[in-house]
């Protein structure tokens, strides 16, 4: 539970009120005070956002309005891994401190460890010793097992499985519905498309998808 030093909730606003700050938004409703945050709202750089109700949040200004809004913390729920890093990583540079959220029905073994700012979905599992870096996404029914890395600002979409100790690049994107067997590694910035199977390593900037998945392009 994230409480401030009173035992207060810690008070949080999203970054980004789109698809992904809808699901944080989600989160946070269904935790309740279980999770020790209370969202305030939404804050996001479209205009035509800017002032809307979205899940009975409001959004309250651009990105920039974080620095008059009364708040103790961010999370940036932003679905790009390339943008969600660069924001994150501006924010903590600016002085922001950057939470995380859980859904309540997802399973995190005790030994797991998760970085600042990863957003686990319902239905997500995570196995003994898995270590997810900063600003993961973890999405619903998304499953990593036992030892596997995933590194900072990765997302494992809907319905993705990880075996045991395999390694996942930074930013890389594991998407909806693919498998990595054990012991694989997916490199950064990586695409592993729909359904595909990765039963051999990824290097590096590339997009493979397909049974097995092959190396189609670079990014």
């Amino acid at each position: 539970m994230s409480v401030d030093s009173t035992g207060a909730a810690v008070r949080v606003v999203i970054v980004g009120a789109g698809g992904q700050g809808q699901v944080v938004a989600d989160i946070l409703a269904v935790a309740g005070d279980a999770s020790g945050l209370r969202a305030m709202g939404f804050v996001d750089d479209a205009l035509e956002r800017v002032g809307a109700t979205v899940l009975g949040l409001p959004v309250l200004g651009r990105l920039e309005a974080l620095t008059r809004l009364p708040h103790d913390a961010v999370v940036v729920a932003i679905g790009d891994n390339a943008v969600r890093a660069r924001v994150s990583l501006a924010l903590e540079a600016s002085g922001e401190r950057l939470v995380g959220v859980r859904h309540p029905f997802s399973s995190i073994a005790a030994s797991a460890q998760i970085g600042p700012g990863c957003m686990i979905s319902a239905g997500a599992v995570i196995t003994p010793s898995a270590r997810l870096g900063r600003g993961v996404l973890v999405n619903t029914h998304a499953s990593i097992d036992h030892g596997t890395i995933v590194d900072d600002f990765a997302h494992v979409a809907c319905g993705a499985v990880i075996g045991g100790a395999a390694s996942i690049g930074a930013r890389a994107l594991i998407g909806i519905g693919a498998s990595v067997m054990s012991g694989r590694r997916v490199g950064a910035d990586t695409v592993v498309g729909a359904g595909a199977l990765v039963q051999r390593d990824l290097p590096d900037g590339v997009v493979a998808y397909g049974v097995p998945a092959t190396v189609r392009t670079a990014r």
